[in-house]
Order: structure tokens, then sequence, then C-alpha cells
């Protein structure tokens, strides 16, 4: 029997010196348990623009639900900007006022969350009120 999972809270691309990757510790949950067989989705917010629709494709490409994805008309999808110090350690550039700090539980979200077998959730997608709110009223 499959487990079904989800990754709630943060979506972003990490721009990496490499080049830019999929991102948000929840989303890379959902990634993980996806490989290892289990029914997996995103339960977070994209901006309604390039990068937004981008990681919704290449989470469908990867066979991540994506029904829970809400879109938003204003804020932009999120980025962390990853840079390499001359010791070879990175530091991060986490970008506010983005897409996932406005999560608002949509129907979808609740559904998803109240048949899940495992739900995925940290500590940086509840930075916003918003979103804390959200988070909380959705795992109740």
């Amino acid at each position: 029997m499959k487990r079904n999972v989800v990754g709630l809270g943060e979506l972003l691309w990490d721009l990496l010196p490499s080049g830019r990757q999929l991102g948000g510790a929840p989303a890379n949950f959902a990634y993980h348990a996806a490989a290892l067989g289990a029914e997996a989705r995103v339960v977070s917010r994209v901006g309604r623009d390039d990068a937004g629709r981008e990681l919704v494709h290449r989470l469908r490409e990867l066979r991540i639900g994506t029904d829970c994805i809400e879109e938003d008309p204003v804020a932009p999808t999120s980025t962390v900007t990853v840079a390499l110090g001359a010791d070879g350690q990175p530091s991060y550039t986490i970008h506010e006022n983005v897409a996932w700090d406005r999560l608002a539980g949509e129907a979808a979200a609740r559904a998803a969350i109240a048949t899940a077998d495992v739900v995925c959730f940290g500590s940086l997608a509840q930075r916003s009120d918003v979103s804390r709110h959200t988070i909380h009223a959705l795992l109740r």
C-alpha cells in the first residue's frame, strides 16, 4: 500500500552557483518520499509568474501532486540565493514577501491533509502570520 504524504510549506527555487534547483524542505521531503514509492504532493503557494509555472511543471515531471499549490496574483514565487564563501561554506539569502508567505489553505489542501498518512512541515513557512495561522488551521 502506498503511503499518502504531504509536504506543507515553502516551495522555491534555490539559486545555486551551478544553477537553479527545486527547493524548500517540504518539497524536498515530497520528492524523496515519491522516489521511495509514496503518493506525494506539495501544499504551497507560488506567484503568477514564469518561476511559479516552472516549479509546478518540475513537480509534475517528478510525479509529485500539484493540485494543492495555490497561485498568488501579487506576490512572486520564492527564491533563495545561495553563495559559497572562500572556505566553500554556503550562505543563504531567503527573500521575503513571497507567495508562500501568504498560504491560504484552500479546500484541496484541507482535503489532502485530512487524508494524508504523513505531513511534513517546518518553521520557515511559519515566518509570516498568514502562513503560520494557515498551517496551524490545516493541522487541526
